[in-house]
């Protein structure tokens, strides 16, 4: 029973010795990769794109929507003139006075969230190539596990491949062009 036990044990120091051995540990340990998401996106082209697009499509709405507030300023002030002169017929024209406030509060509302959504379609585009490239990536480099540099206390730098997908996703996305969606018709009230 000893010399089973001697035995058993015997082959199990051997095993551990010849299949842990430096270069197999090397070879486990290399098939995870680290990439820092963010350092991607802030030296992407495509991403730097967006913004600037952004940026206009918000100042032309901007100036469309001054047009408006514009307007509505002076029919408040013109409304608040006939009130004196024309005190009869005035709730009707401050409720319909209201009307056109609310309905333009609506429509800014609706442009805003166009706007975000046409930000967020954007930015899905760069994500979606960002994932690809790192599959691709981890497919050559037969990486097993790609994790996120934020969630690392410690890795070595030759696990990171963050340069890499950066390098190739701007050769393949070096620009994302913002579209704003088209606007959903608002749900009829019952």
């Amino acid at each position: 029973m000893k010399f089973t036990v001697s035995l058993s044990i015997s082959f199990f120091i051997a095993f551990s010795v010849f299949a842990f051995t430096p270069e197999t540990a090397r070879a486990q340990s290399s098939s995870i990769g680290v990439i820092d998401i963010q350092k991607v996106l802030r030296s992407s082209v495509a991403a730097r794109s967006i913004r600037p697009q952004m940026e206009k499509l918000k100042a032309d709405f901007q100036k469309r929507f001054k047009k408006s507030e514009a307007e509505l300023l002076k029919a408040k002030q013109d409304l608040e003139r006939e009130r004196a002169i024309l005190p009869e017929g005035y709730a009707e024209r401050r409720k319909a006075f209201e009307r056109r406030v609310s309905d333009t509060q609506r429509q800014v509302q609706t442009v805003n969230r166009m706007m975000d959504r046409a930000l967020a379609n954007a930015m899905r585009q760069v994500h979606k190539n960002l994932r690809a490239i790192t599959q691709e990536l981890a497919k050559e480099r037969s990486l097993q596990f790609v994790v996120p540099k934020r969630v690392m206390i410690f890795h070595e730098k030759r696990f990171d491949i963050t340069q890499e997908v950066s390098r190739r996703l701007n050769k393949k996305l070096p620009k994302v062009k913002v579209v704003m969606p088209k606007d959903r018709p608002a749900p009829v009230k019952k």
